[in-house]
């Protein structure tokens, strides 16, 4: 495979944990002695290891192009299917929290056997959901540096309140017919009470999966542990170096909740935000709506991860790298 003018070599493989996991195990071009690694862990939904739906529009190669120019820098990089997502065995339905934190622990465990990785040298790298993940990760089986992309800090609830904030915010300021049914009929404290109800239905409940209304299905286990999983406490556990970065243009992720990282980690943390620069680490230019950033995200498609991003990315690996980082990370 050749990206931007480098060759880089992928191997397909199996990862060994509760079910058989498919991924893609990418190498540099030139490897001299072990090999430092990134392991990659995709956020939520039924995207697989590229970061693209079965079907559709959502067709993104975020993780394929994170893959493949990291190993320009000299690492090899691991990503993988999620359980019942592309070639991965298992059910995406059922599967919650502590099954994904299960899952990345065996892919660790796979990359550390490897004949080509130094076990001694292993990073994370976490988008959106995968941020969680990775905190989580660490208390499981630490590793030797932390990356969280478009989330690091917050939990999926306080995020998923975060984004219905901003939608309630927006539709108070809708005009003309939507305005007045809005105010009328009280149309935003009803869509809150009905989400209190059905976070309480999810997270109450010890079924994998819950009918909501008795019509659509939705992963209780998935909701309960995220929603029972303490962030900042997770975060107290890292003691490997950590980078966060997230954009101004993120609907989806609160830069506020990165402020917990520096505050909570025992490693040496970075925070930086990336102006105009939406969750998927694309540029943004059009203004953050809650109405329109599917659209907007779609839009996107095809074009390359913001510059800004990649440079403070490059930057923070080369000087992890060269081991001006790995001090607080070289006992665990």
């Amino acid at each position: 495979m050749k990206r931007m003018g480098i060759h880089v070599e992928n191997q397909q493989v199996v990862i060994k944990s509760d079910v058989l996991l498919k991924g893609t195990l990418t190498l540099p071009p030139i490897k001299e002695g072990l090999l430092p690694a990134i392991l990659i862990l995709a956020g939520s939904g039924k995207l697989n290891r590229d970061a693209n739906a079965e079907k559709g529009k959502f067709q993104f190669n975020l993780y394929r192009d994170l893959a493949e120019h990291i190993p320009t820098l000299g690492f090899a990089t691991l990503r993988y299917d999620k359980r019942g997502v592309g070639e991965s065995e298992g059910n995406f339905e059922r599967t919650g929290l502590w099954d994904a934190v299960t899952d990345a622990a065996n892919a660790l465990k796979f990359l550390a056997s490897h004949p080509d990785i130094d076990p001694h040298r292993l990073i994370v790298v976490g988008h959106s959901e995968g941020c969680i993940v990775g905190t989580a990760l660490y208390a499981k089986r630490p590793f030797n540096g932390l990356v969280l992309l478009s989330g690091g800090g917050g939990g999926l609830r306080e995020s998923l309140d975060h984004q219905r904030q901003q939608l309630y915010s927006e539709l108070k300021q809708a005009k003309g017919l939507q305005g007045f049914i809005i105010r009328k009929f009280k149309t935003l404290d009803k869509s809150e009470k009905q989400a209190q109800a059905t976070y309480r239905k999810l997270t109450t409940t010890n079924k994998d999966v819950v009918r909501i209304a008795g019509l659509i299905k939705m992963p209780a286990k998935y909701y309960r542990e995220h929603f029972y999983y303490d962030i900042v406490e997770g975060l107290q556990h890292v003691a490997c170096p950590v980078l966060a970065i997230n954009g101004s243009k993120d609907f989806q992720s609160s830069v506020e909740f990165a402020k917990r990282i520096p505050e909570n980690v025992k490693g040496p943390s970075t925070c930086v935000v990336v102006e105009n620069m939406d969750h998927g680490l694309k540029e943004q230019l059009t203004p953050l709506s809650a109405s329109t950033f599917k659209k907007d995200y779609i839009k996107t498609i095809g074009k390359p991860i913001h510059e800004e991003a990649i440079k403070h990315l490059d930057a923070w690996l080369s000087e992890w790298k060269e081991g001006f980082l790995r001090v607080a990370g070289e006992n665990i």
